[in-house]
């Protein structure tokens, strides 16, 4: 037996079930032109090998006949079935059978197939069928003709039936093979229909980017997800070479990946970045393969990421990371430097006391003088990276900050920079140290100078910013909250990528050798991050730069200004114990104190130091301490001696405080410190102010 109908062309290839191990009855949709059974062929024997391998089924079966000798004859036919269950309904005509379907007859459910007896008025059935809007069109329908009506046949194939066979030539086998192949090419049909709907469905609601492009790089289809992130509609980005939308420093990249794809070199993922229709930059982590049909090379499949954002983000941690580490190391050379500096700079005062004005050796004391101050400057600058010095929170206006500043950056700003302010009226409070947010806002306006040589224009804005928890600012690690926002915008030369990764480092600088120490932005980012803040930069070359810091806002009244208190400098007969593990250091404390009249004991280190105050006969007034020492720290040196003397009074010293004293920036409730390096004037006052006051928590 010999199938009515042959494939004809490809695509009904690919409609073989996979529970045939041979051949199947192919598709009759399309052009494949259809030919007829031969009734004397015996049936072959993979054939029969097919059938037997078919799972036994129930089939629902709706058979159309006039003839009710016929229609019973067929009945019987498909009920002697071995292998297979076939339930027969019954109508009389198709007319009659689109009617009770409309009405929704529940003794005719819609069956699996419909077996059609052609009578005399099929030219009518033929019109039926293909003026007919109905649920029958998901059925497989198989047509019987007579043997004079074969045309009649071939126009039912064409107006969509599934198969035709001829009456005269009908058996048993033929007519239950044929209803089966029918009911099961459909079902899988239907199955492969279902799967592209969900194949289109994930194509299309996917988060990445899927993509296919010719041997050329001509762009053949994409996804949704593409329009998004690209920016380009799909007609449009369909007209695109997959080379015209690489970033430019990565063309290279995109050639040699084509080659190796098409070349079929083993290739891993690799990420590239692309430009949206809008010029922005968007960095694809990507996979791509090449795909054969027929054996030949036939085009480029692949998949893509977003994950610009991504980047950037683990990018801001490296910053941080780096940042930090370069801070503890700042901070603790500071320390060092500032125990170096107060000797110098006590040396230099005792040096111009002893000096007559007019030797010719004060001009060199004074240039002593001046390096050291200079150093002492760069010492502060650290500790403001670092985040070590000492923070004087107070709750003020920002405006009135910016407005102080504004009448000494007049003289810092250029005439050709035209200077402009936009303050929010309304602006919220913040808790800074105004001194340090006064330095912050001179920074940033000297780095926005030098990046106009030319001229341009400098604005400084204030406003109140409330982040939601979706904000579009998590790019910038900036949490949701209440700000008060300053940014400041310059139409200077900009910056490129490399150099905005790095501005926030120490010495980092692009001015001219001798023209920057590299360390304004870097201050900058100490003293935002020590006051709670956060601070965003966006750069571009030739057209400016703006930098946005973020303060916490706070509803709280503003710090009440403190009358200054002069304090008297005066000698005094106290006795104070001074630690300090830099001995040059701890000589030169000694010897200020000593000229003042107060009696000094003196050690190295808190052991030391527990030792004379457990030793010593008389009262010890005073202790001054250094912060950070080996083996004893100052605050647990504090700690013992209240026990020992509960009376004394302590008095810190440290180039580099640490959290034992200090916590956030903000001495510790009690504390009071002398910040390194000191001259002998303010040791003088300190001193005498702790001892003056009420004796101090510890």
């Amino acid at each position: 037996m010999r199938w009515l109908r042959r494939a004809k062309c490809p695509k009904d290839l690919w409609r073989r079930l996979p529970s045939f191990s041979q051949e199947i009855p192919p598709s009759n949709k399309g052009d494949c032109q259809p030919d007829f059974i031969d009734a004397k062929a015996s049936p072959e024997s993979s054939q029969e090998k097919q059938v037997e391998a078919m799972q036994s089924k129930c089939y629902q079966i709706l058979l159309i006949g006039e003839d009710p000798s016929r229609t019973q004859t067929y009945t019987q036919m498909l009920q002697e079935a071995e292998d297979a269950s076939f339930e027969v309904a019954k109508e009389t005509n198709w007319q009659s059978t689109l009617e009770r379907l409309a009405m929704g007859a529940p003794d005719l459910p819609l069956p699996d197939a419909i077996l059609w007896e052609l009578a005399a008025s099929g030219s009518a059935a033929l019109a039926l069928l293909k003026d007919s809007a109905s649920p029958l069109w998901s059925v497989p329908f198989v047509v019987l003709v007579p043997e004079n009506q074969k045309p009649l046949g071939e126009q039912m194939l064409q107006a969509g039936a599934n198969e035709c066979l001829v009456i005269e030539a009908l058996n048993r086998d033929l007519l239950q093979r044929a209803l089966r192949y029918a009911i099961e090419r459909n079902r899988s049909e239907n199955s492969v229909r279902q799967w592209e709907r969900r194949f289109e469905d994930l194509f299309e609601n996917t988060k990445d980017i899927l993509f296919t492009v010719d041997l050329e790089g001509n762009v053949t289809s994409v996804n949704k997800a593409a329009e998004e992130i690209m920016g380009w509609p799909r007609n449009e980005a369909l007209q695109k070479n997959i080379k015209c939308l690489v970033a430019p420093e990565h063309t290279v990249l995109c050639n040699e990946v084509m080659r190796r794809i098409v070349s079929e070199e083993p290739l891993q993922h690799f990420e590239i970045a692309m430009l949206r229709k809008d010029g922005r930059k968007v960095l694809l982590e990507a996979n791509a393969r090449l795909i054969r049909s027929n054996g030949k090379k036939d085009y480029v499949q692949g998949i893509a990421r977003d994950v610009t954002e991504r980047r950037q983000l683990e990018n801001m941690v490296r910053q941080s990371q780096k940042l930090e580490a370069i801070g503890r190391l700042s901070g603790g050379l500071a320390h060092d430097f500032n125990n170096l500096l107060c000797v110098i700079n006590g040396h230099t005062e005792l040096l111009t006391e002893a000096l007559q004005p007019d030797d010719p050796a004060v001009r060199s004391v004074t240039q002593i003088r001046k390096a050291a101050d200079s150093a002492a400057a760069l010492t502060r600058q650290l500790l403001a990276f670092s985040r070590r010095q000492v923070f004087h929170p107070q709750i003020v206006d920002l405006n009135a900050i910016v407005t102080e500043t504004e009448r000494l950056l007049a003289r810092l700003i250029d005439e050709h920079i035209e200077f402009y302010t936009a303050l929010d009226p309304a602006l919220g409070r913040v808790m800074v140290d105004p001194v340090q947010v006064e330095q912050v806002i001179i920074n940033l306006v000297l780095n926005a100078r030098d990046a106009m040589p030319q001229g341009g224009k400098l604005t400084i804005e204030t406003s109140n910013l409330d982040l939601e928890e979706d904000h579009q600012l998590k790019l910038s690690q900036i949490p949701s909250g209440k700000y008060v926002l300053l940014s400041l915008t310059d139409t200077g030369c900009g910056m490129n990528e490399e150099t905005q990764n790095r501005i926030f480092e120490p010495f980092y600088t692009t001015k001219e050798m001798g023209k920057g120490t590299g360390l304004g932005l870097a201050t900058v980012y100490g003293i935002v991050k020590q006051s709670g803040g956060y601070i965003w930069v966006y750069s571009e070359e030739g057209r400016g730069t703006t930098f946005k810091v973020y303060l916490p806002r706070v509803a709280r009244p503003l710090t009440e200004a403190r009358p200054s208190r002069h304090i008297e400098i005066s000698k005094g007969a106290e006795t104070i114990l001074v630690v300090e593990d830099a001995e040059p250091l701890r000589a030169l404390t000694k010897e200020f104190l000593a000229a003042s009249g107060y009696t000094i004991l003196d050690a190295a280190n808190g052991d030391e130091a527990l030792r004379i105050a457990k030793s010593y006969a008389g009262t010890i007034d005073l202790l001054l301490t250094d912060v950070v020492m080996p083996r004893m720290s100052g605050k647990p040196l504090v700690e013992q001696m209240a026990e020992i003397r509960p009376h004394t009074r302590v008095l810190y010293m440290s180039g580099y405080p640490n959290d034992g004293i200090v916590q956030a920036g903000i001495l510790a409730n009690g504390v009071a410190l002398l910040e390194k390096p000191f001259t002998r004037e303010l040791l003088s006052k300190r001193v005498r102010q702790a001892l003056d006051e009420a004796a101090l928590a510890t």
